[in-house]
């Protein structure tokens, strides 16, 4: 414990930031005494840390999801909760400082408002379409925001957070870690301090490899994506501010007959949702059954981790290229396409581990403000991509034995030409959406994509 620590100090200290149950309080600087680590003013940028600072360039580096409940959350205890994630995570109360040699994480005070915005609504579509559109700078002193809008006697929590922080699969390890100690907390009045302070390194992927496998793993430099010059047909690449967000939303019955049919030629959802995604792009720009099509598709590095809750929450994803030879004559045999493709990359045992080690090799042997030009010229932003979070575990997002009726997913409003699909399913319904910086034109152009894409899986 260092001697510095002054638990008369941090007790005033936890107050401030709106923490109001004392037995909480007394716990939670036991914990932090116990635990030095969440007593530092100053933690380094991991490399992915790195890459998403980087990614500035393409998008506006918002990462955006939503879930809904059908009971009215407690407030002041969803805070309490909340400022203990906060106190066990120190990076998600920090500034980011750019600094040109090595950027880092300076851990800064806040008060739980500065974080969590609850009010009651009376226009829900509003709400969420106002809070999804805004943007945390760099210099905020929280990393995330949390929207608790309460209607019609149901919560909508909606969360924007900084995607340096943790990609989806980080965010759905927050959440269940988060719903856990929420229900335990006002269920069994436990503190809630149960929350990961473990290692954000991306070398973490490499801990559960056999040490031959590994050694293989950390010389797989090369990450070499196909060249494909098919984008969203968008009227022009005008550069614009304004967020715009376009969903659909796929029922119950017909995913689930999409899903059984993928299953019968040996398909898998992804495989869905990748074919979906190529088939409504040949309708919207005109493509031909013929051409040869190229879609990249995120993949979560944790598949490699034996046990997903012995690392912090961070970004664990890379990019996999299903490139097909031809897009096909219909949806059937477009997912038939992708399912061979998908089955091919699969049989690389270092699928999605191309190129991390140069992108390490980078921001380790310069200075940042070097790495970073070097990086943006060799990385490759996807333009077209899917990213699919998978199905949502309600148990796990229960809170207070409330499990999520609903949920939503959109990533980061990205520049154009770049056109990523984020989606998930929950209770058996699949939702699909993209985040743009784009006009009303534009929108109007997802929306015809989405039509067709809607129209493609139903037709399955």
């Amino acid at each position: 414990m260092p001697t510095e620590f002054d638990s008369e100090k941090e007790i005033i200290s936890l107050r401030k930031k709106g923490l109001t149950d004392e037995k909480v309080i007394k716990d939670l600087i036991e914990h932090k005494k116990n635990n030095p680590c969440l007593l530092k003013k100053r933690l380094p940028c991991e490399m992915y840390d790195k890459v998403n600072l980087m990614c500035r360039k393409y998008m506006d580096r918002m990462a955006r999801f939503e879930v809904d409940y059908d009971f009215h959350i407690d407030e002041e205890a969803f805070k309490n909760v909340a400022i203990c994630c906060l106190e066990c995570a120190p990076f998600m109360h920090s500034q980011v400082i750019k600094s040109p040699i090595t950027p880092y994480w300076k851990v800064r005070d806040y008060n739980i408002n500065d974080m969590i915005f609850a009010k009651t609504v009376d226009d829900i579509e509003k709400a969420k379409q106002e809070f999804f559109a805004r943007e945390i700078p760099l210099s905020s002193n929280v990393q995330m925001n949390i929207g608790l809008f309460y209607y019609e006697n149901k919560t909508y929590v909606c969360f924007i957070w900084n995607h340096m922080c943790f990609d989806g699969g980080g965010y759905k390890s927050f959440w269940t870690d988060f719903c856990k100690n929420y229900s335990d907390y006002v269920l069994e009045c436990k503190s809630p301090i149960a929350f990961s302070s473990k290692s954000r390194k991306y070398t973490e992927i490499y801990k559960d490899l056999d040490k031959t496998t590994a050694k293989k793993a950390k010389k797989q430099f090369a990450n070499i994506s196909p060249r494909d010059n098919h984008t969203m047909p968008f009227e022009t690449l005008e550069k614009t501010d304004n967020v715009i967000i376009v969903s659909r939303e796929i029922d119950e019955p017909h995913f689930t007959k999409a899903i059984n049919y993928a299953k019968s030629i040996g398909a898998t959802v992804n495989d869905i949702l990748v074919a979906a995604y190529i088939d409504a792009l040949g309708k919207v720009s005109g493509m031909k059954d013929n051409e040869s099509i190229s879609i990249s598709c995120a993949t979560d590095l944790r598949r490699y981790i034996k046990d997903p809750t012995s690392i912090g929450y961070t970004n664990h994803v890379s990019f996999i290229h299903c490139a097909l030879k031809e897009k096909g004559k219909d949806i059937k045999e477009t997912l038939k396409n992708v399912s061979n493709k998908t089955k091919e990359l699969k049989q690389d045992e270092f699928m999605g581990l191309h190129g991390l080690p140069l992108l390490n090799i980078g921001y380790k042997t310069m200075v940042y403000l070097q790495a970073e030009a070097v990086v943006k010229m060799f990385y490759k932003n996807p333009t077209l991509s899917v990213s699919n979070v998978g199905a949502i575990d309600t148990k796990a997002f229960s809170l207070a034995n409330n499990p999520p009726f609903s949920a939503f997913v959109a990533g980061a409003a990205k520049n154009k030409p770049c056109a990523v699909m984020t989606a998930l399913s929950i209770n058996g319904v699949l939702k699909a959406s993209m985040c743009l910086r784009g006009t009303e034109k534009d929108k109007e152009v997802l929306e015809r994509f989405f039509d067709e894409f809607k129209i493609s899986i139903e037709s399955i």
